[in-house]
């Protein structure tokens, strides 16, 4: 459930939101049902559905994830509102190694432990809440 403080015009409150955001998408690779992200999720966020879809439809055919959850470490804002309307939550993230069970229970993709990553979490507040937008991994230079 969305947290109080989630709903809150503030920088307190972005950064709750995108937490929860999070939480929200541990909860897809957990259970397969996304309904929770999507909900605070604009239909448009193609990120989103190629997480969402992929994840989802796993379940479909009787399959599982066992981990996924996601940690968040840390959230920076400006809370500067940019031109397009939108806020930026700059988030240290981290997943637990997801493993794809078959239907039959035999294992399909074991996936390693992954160190923390940045990620970026473009959301706006319009109708008295937060949206998610966007949501991409911080990549340093090309080297």
């Amino acid at each position: 459930m969305l947290p109080a403080k989630a709903k809150e015009f503030s920088k307190a409150g972005l950064e709750a939101f995108a937490t929860y955001w999070y939480s929200t998408l541990g909860y897809v690779y957990e259970t397969g049902d996304s309904k929770p992200m999507m909900e605070v999720t604009d239909a448009n966020c193609g990120t989103c559905k190629n997480i969402n879809d992929p994840v989802g439809k796993w379940y479909q055919p009787g399959g599982w994830i066992v981990g996924g959850r996601m940690t968040v470490h840390s959230t920076t804002t400006s809370f500067v509102k940019a031109p397009d309307g939108m806020y930026q939550v700059v988030l240290m993230t981290q997943q637990s190694p997801p493993s794809f069970y078959n239907p039959d229970k035999s294992l399909r993709t074991a996936n390693p432990a992954s160190p923390a990553q940045a990620d970026i979490l473009m959301a706006a507040y319009k109708n008295g809440r937060w949206t998610a937008y966007t949501i991409e991994k911080l990549t340093g230079p090309a080297s």
